[in-house]
């Protein structure tokens, strides 16, 4: 099955930069992009990138990409990767995303990644094209990497050769950063709380019923506050913005099903029609009737 390559628009805006770095002396990153909406937008289409791996860092959001048929959960503080190959698209893209990505252009044969020498190059080349896992969690290097990257551009003299030399000892550290995340050891402060992913499962099964934040910060034997974290990094989000999140996802199943607005509203806990269709529409960009129909 053919898949449509995604055009690269390149961009410097509040909500979304797509930058090319090329100019700069950094040639195997042709998109260096971040993305920070502040309003939900649709998703993508599914694309290809081709002689280019995809990886996509989520900063925030509750995230999900779709390819070959499965959606891979992207919460906050994990990195996804697709290869030349490997159809993706982003299956939504809500309020408050905030994403990094770049585009890594893949050599032709005999040709060096930022100069380096040719053994070094194959090896990193080999390591950007067999990453062991296409979603696992970003380490705390990898985040200040892409932070650095940005600074660089962002704060280094234009057409220099300090600015030359310093993009591509930023983007070296950034591709190394990658390909050794995988193999890092977990953080404590990131292990699975069986007690918490319990109560998420409750909420996605259930999310019509009431989920005081006291009660299941007693259930889980935490804190509120480490409660809120718990679930920021089981979800991507605190409970009650998961919460609100599930009863809007049961409530479109429930208008698609033919239920009015109001029955809806009243089953979920949204204090009137009126408040369910804002929190809807905020959320998606559609209203009741759009799922309806």
């Amino acid at each position: 099955m053919m898949h449509n390559p995604d055009p690269i628009v390149y961009i410097d805006g509040k909500e979304r930069r797509t930058l090319d770095l090329r100019p700069d002396g950094v040639a195997c990153i042709p998109v260096l992009g971040l993305s920070n909406f502040q309003s939900a937008r649709t998703g993508t289409e599914e694309h290809v990138h081709p002689g280019c791996v995809e990886i996509s860092l989520c900063v925030r959001g509750n995230l999900m990409f779709e390819s070959f048929g499965t959606c891979y959960p992207f919460l906050p503080g994990t990195v996804f990767v697709s290869q030349p190959t490997e159809p993706h698209r982003m299956r939504h893209n809500p309020k408050g995303l905030m994403l990094y990505r770049i585009l890594f252009k893949v050599p032709d044969e005999g040709e060096a990644v930022l100069g380096l020498p040719q053994d070094e190059s194959r090896w990193l080349v080999r390591q950007m094209t067999h990453f062991p896992l296409r979603l696992f969690p970003a380490t705390e290097r990898v985040k200040s990497a892409f932070e650095r990257l940005f600074d660089v551009y962002d704060t280094a003299g234009r057409r220099s050769a300090a600015r030359r030399l310093k993009m591509r000892s930023a983007a070296l550290e950034l591709l190394l950063s990658l390909v050794e995340a995988p193999h890092a050891p977990a953080s404590p402060k990131g292990r699975r709380n069986s007690k918490v992913e319990a109560l998420v499962e409750r909420i996605r099964a259930r999310p019509e019923d009431d989920y005081p934040l006291e009660a299941m910060a007693r259930e889980a034997a935490l804190s509120t506050v480490a409660l809120n974290e718990a679930f920021k990094r089981a979800t991507g989000l605190p409970p009650h913005a998961f919460l609100l999140d599930c009863r809007l996802k049961r409530g479109c199943e429930l208008l698609r099903a033919g239920e009015s607005v109001g029955a809806v509203a009243k089953r979920l806990g949204f204090s009137s029609p009126r408040h369910f269709a804002t929190a809807l529409k905020r959320a998606t960009g559609r209203s009741p009737r759009d799922l309806r129909a």
